[in-house]
């Protein structure tokens, strides 16, 4: 007998994966969350989605550049600590650079440079921190509620398909 198999339950996995990535994307690009330099770079390109079975549990997976965390969750202010504080300080000249971030005059009319920019800002991430947006939540919030009867329906489906072909392939004896 063929092991039970979910192909209608991967299948609704793998739309609900996809439907997050493509969602979460869109959220990104509608919030400004985005570089324009380089798709290795840029969070919204580096998004991938995928469902495995890892023994009994279906996993889904998304997958994206490591700064999403820094995008999602925010960063503390530093304290006396470092949050990593004054390390940032050439990533976020890097991010000017990529995003790209456009000086303002300041008060007195004078840009600033990039270095003066990245500094600033470094500092202001160090004393102050960063909200996070929660983008990635908020996606999943509003979109897996829509699968959970697709989900059902799916998982009913196999279990039904297996049923009643187990129950053809059986041979029951009465006597």
């Amino acid at each position: 007998m063929e092991l039970l198999s979910f192909d209608n339950t991967r299948a609704v996995l793998e739309e609900l994966a996809e439907e997050i990535r493509t969602n979460y994307r869109d959220h990104l690009m509608e919030e400004g969350h985005y570089t324009t330099l380089g798709s290795e770079l840029r969070l919204v390109d580096s998004i991938t989605a995928k469902v495995e079975l890892e023994g009994e549990t279906f996993v889904g997976t998304l997958s994206m550049n490591d700064y999403w965390k820094y995008v999602e969750e925010g960063i503390s202010p530093a304290g006396q600590y470092g949050n990593p504080g004054w390390k940032a300080y050439p990533f976020i000249s890097r991010w000017i650079e990529i995003k790209p971030v456009i000086p303002r005059p300041s008060g007195n009319g004078k840009i600033p440079s990039q270095k003066s920019l990245a500094y600033l800002i470094t500092r202001k991430i160090k004393e102050y921190g960063i909200e996070g947006t929660h983008d990635l939540q908020k996606t999943k919030d509003a979109i897996i509620p829509f699968f959970v009867e697709r989900i059902k329906a799916a998982l009913k489906e196999d279990l039904s398909a297996y049923i009643i072909k187990f129950l053809d392939e059986s041979v029951i004896d009465w006597e």
